[in-house]
């Protein structure tokens, strides 16, 4: 793998193990690219130091299935996530603070969508092209219009605040 300071550039196929690739401690960017093109890649764990998420920084993983985003990511770059085509649930934790313009563009296998964030900024089109979503679990306040670019009108809405209760 490749690392500039605490800037992730880049992962070869040699650096996933089964499947499975986690992102070092010290590593607080992942930076455009970084992570893309990686057909064995399957599960993705980041690190607790992960701050950013870099435009196109995990994009055209064909066979990820399972990511892990912690707590301290505060960003989302535009198309971060696009095409990994056999990812099936999201988790945007309550400290992110913007998801970038298509960030989950063609994620035609992801279901499940869950925001924890109420001020949360999503981009347009960040769900596009997302037909199999089922399941979208957000807060109450969050402006509906960050879900505008979700094509399935039938998927379920749950409010965090409902399963509080």
């Amino acid at each position: 793998m490749k690392i500039k300071g605490k800037v992730l550039l880049r992962v070869y196929p040699e650096d996933i193990r089964r499947g499975i690739f986690i992102v070092p401690e010290n590593i607080k960017e992942i930076a455009p690219g970084a992570i893309s093109f990686l057909p064995s890649l399957q599960m993705l764990l980041f690190s607790s130091n992960v701050e950013k998420i870099g435009n196109s920084a995990i994009t055209n993983n064909p066979f990820l299935k399972t990511v892990h985003i912690t707590p301290s990511v505060k960003e989302i770059g535009s198309l971060a996530f696009s095409y990994c085509n056999n990812l099936r649930k999201i988790e945007i934790p309550v400290n992110v603070q913007k998801v970038g313009d298509g960030a989950f563009l063609g994620c035609t296998s992801l279901e499940n969508i869950e925001i924890a964030n109420e001020n949360i900024q999503i981009g347009k089109h960040a769900f596009e092209f997302c037909p199999a979503v089922k399941k979208v679990k957000i807060p109450r306040k969050l402006n509906s219009k960050n879900l505008i670019s979700l094509e399935t009108p039938d998927a379920k809405i749950i409010f965090t605040e409902d399963l509080q209760k």
